[in-house]
């Protein structure tokens, strides 16, 4: 095991402001294994401060790893963008615990509370945890907590998706699931307020992080409490439910 770096203190003192990073992360579908993770920093009007983009080196240096992804139903369709930015080296490549210190280190430099947001937050926050622990033992913990986690998901259910205008939408667009429900997923709710039907989420992580940042911006607007509980079964959550009920 590689010697740890010390992560970072809090800021000293009283934290005037807060950053938003909106995070995603790609995983070998099987195995749930990050292999891609990204973030912007944001500030509190949508602006992006940073963008970061990496690939997990301990999944890169795994044998044969292009011929396993390659057999991936998730990453099959991914694999060639992957080996083409390695060979022309235009993507960073760090071991995982190194990237937890980048996000680690985002407090600190910008004096300023973090607040994670991820669309289905508590996917992206089990399996960071899980995978850095696999690989720099049990105490190691990419998220400390749960208290600074908004669910992207969440929100927009509580907010865009909650709405008459939005159901009837999916309605006539064909945004619905074989069962009859309106479709909430990331790839629908930016398909609606970006008015594009034709949209497709690419699930790189860089560009996830693209519609989440509008997504969850534009759920602010609503200026209704931050949801910090995971949306996660979203078929038990009862933002999604009230969604439904709006569909009968």
């Amino acid at each position: 095991m590689r010697a740890r770096k010390a992560r970072p203190k809090r800021p000293i003192g009283v934290i005037m402001k807060k950053v938003f990073v909106i995070l995603d992360v790609e995983t070998i579908t099987s195995a749930k294994l990050v292999f891609d993770i990204a973030w912007h920093v944001c500030d509190s009007k949508g602006n992006i401060l940073e963008s970061y983009n990496a690939l997990v080196k301990e999944i890169v240096d795994t044998p044969f790893i292009f011929e396993l992804l390659r057999k991936d139903d998730f990453m099959k369709d991914k694999c060639q963008m992957y080996i083409d930015a390695l060979a022309m080296d235009s993507i960073n490549v760090q071991y995982l615990y190194d990237i937890a210190c980048d996000f680690w280190s985002i407090a600190e430099r910008y004096n300023a509370q973090v607040i994670m947001c991820a669309y289905n937050a508590k996917f992206d926050y089990d399996v960071l945890n899980n995978n850095l622990r696999m690989y720099e033992g049990d105490d190691a913990l990419f998220f400390g907590n749960t208290e600074n986690v908004i669910d992207i998901m969440t929100m927009a259910l509580a907010t865009i998706c909650n709405t008459n205008k939005y159901v009837r939408w999916c309605n006539l667009n064909g945004f619905v699931t074989p069962k009859g429900n309106v479709k909430t997923s990331a790839e629908t709710v930016y398909a609606y307020i970006s008015q594009n039907c034709d949209f497709v989420e690419a699930h790189h992580a860089l560009a996830d992080c693209d519609i989440e940042k509008e997504i969850f911006f534009k759920a602010r607007k609503y200026r209704k409490k931050h949801h910090t509980k995971f949306a996660s079964p979203v078929f038990k959550c009862n933002e999604w439910k009230q969604v439904q009920a709006r569909n009968k």
